[in-house]
């Protein structure tokens, strides 16, 4: 079979070196050459015929010779018989169409086989990128990386090339994280340098590392108001926002405010509570006067007192008690008022305890007295009564 193809080949040149050379309208671009070229075995009366019988033979070797390119095999399609039916001008109009359509398929062959290569290391590269990412946050990073024998070798070349890009752009993003972080605590604006800015991992790093330290700065600008706040409201003065307080700032301002008066208003009813404990009767500190919004909870907070009688009353029985010591009660030991009071009453009770033993023994003391006078007495009479028994 290959002989004969190199025969027919063979033939095939030496028609086309016999020919006369070929004329312009041989060509695509001339459809209005003239018609005097035909072999005297080709008979055409118009250049229309000339032109149709051209573009025939022309497809028809563009065709065959297409599917030999694609294949990468010259003359593939060729046969015994091939240009034995076509005059030397009419097989070289094949044949030009024959060349053309080869370098078309090897071509396509080409393009087909790079997009090819080209999706083969996309899909490794991707592969590569993303397992690049996982190991560096996972601190697993792979020196050497093995190939994949399931997987072709631009794939492999490809998920080489994403990992280390992978590894880099991390390396990188670390870095512009820290910038945009010290960005982000010296100024209110952010601005990526164009480093960062032309790869998606590292502008988004250092947009992070920005508004991380935003946060932190805000945080704390937020804590410093509010405290600001608190002092204010708590020395009970008229809320004023300080200018510099806008937005989340002058929330937390008032915020501190109000929790600042909430504070003041529990330690002044708590300081009235504790009032009562030291007076029997209402009295309203100097300094509460011209306040009457605070003297309204300080008041509130005295008569909320119902311990000051049980406490009271305990502190006199256990100080009345013989042997009795001072024992304040653990629910009132962290209250300096309630604990004074309690030594006061104790006290109260242990000195009506040792009046109260004076009378005792002071009573005891007559008593004796006029047993042993009774006694003594009726000892003298008996004795007197035997005296006169005996006369």
């Amino acid at each position: 079979m290959m002989k004969k193809k190199l025969a027919v080949i063979s033939t095939a040149c030496l028609l086309i070196l016999a020919s006369d050379p070929i004329p312009s309208y041989a060509t695509p671009d001339s459809p209005d050459s003239s018609s005097d070229v035909l072999d005297q075995s080709t008979e055409v009366d118009t250049t229309e015929d000339v032109k149709a019988i051209f573009d025939s033979l022309y497809q028809e070797g563009y065709s065959l010779g297409e599917e030999d390119g694609y294949a990468e095999k010259k003359f593939e399609q060729f046969d015994q018989t091939t240009g034995l039916d076509k005059s030397s001008e009419e097989f070289t109009w094949f044949m030009m169409g024959y060349t053309v359509g080869y370098k078309k398929g090897q071509q396509q062959k080409e393009e087909e086989l790079k997009t090819e290569q080209e999706n083969e290391m996309a899909a490794g590269e991707e592969e590569g990128y993303q397992q690049g990412v996982l190991d560096y946050k996972h601190a697993t990073i792979q020196s050497e990386i093995d190939p994949f024998p399931s997987k072709s070798s631009d794939w492999n070349k490809g998920y080489v090339q994403g990992y280390k890009k992978a590894i880099s752009l991390m390396d990188f993003s670390v870095k512009a994280k820290k910038e945009g972080y010290d960005q982000g605590l010296e100024n209110d604006s952010m601005s990526v340098p164009s480093m960062y800015d032309d790869e998606d991992v590292t502008r988004q790093a250092f947009t992070e590392g920005f508004e991380t330290a935003q946060t932190e700065v805000l945080k704390q600008q937020k804590k410093q108001f509010e405290k600001q706040g608190y002092v204010q409201g708590y020395h009970d003065l008229s809320l004023e926002v300080p200018a510099e307080a806008e937005g989340e700032l002058q929330t937390a301002f008032e915020q501190g405010y109000e929790k600042g008066q909430k504070q003041k208003q529990k330690d002044v009813k708590a300081d009235g509570y504790d009032s009562a404990f030291t007076y029997q009767t209402y009295r309203a500190p100097k300094s509460l006067q011209d306040k009457p919004e605070l003297e309204k909870w300080y008041k509130a907070g005295f008569y909320s007192n119902k311990d000051v009688k049980p406490l009271r009353q305990k502190a006199y029985k256990d100080g009345w008690k013989l042997g009795k010591e001072m024992s304040v009660p653990k629910k009132y030991k962290q209250n300096k008022a309630g604990v004074a009071m309690y030594k006061k009453y104790f006290e109260q009770g242990q000195k009506k305890q040792d009046k109260t033993v004076s009378h005792i023994l002071l009573g005891s003391g007559i008593v004796l007295t006029l047993v042993a006078l009774i006694t003594l007495w009726r000892l003298r009479r008996r004795k007197n009564e035997e005296t006169t028994l005996d006369s």
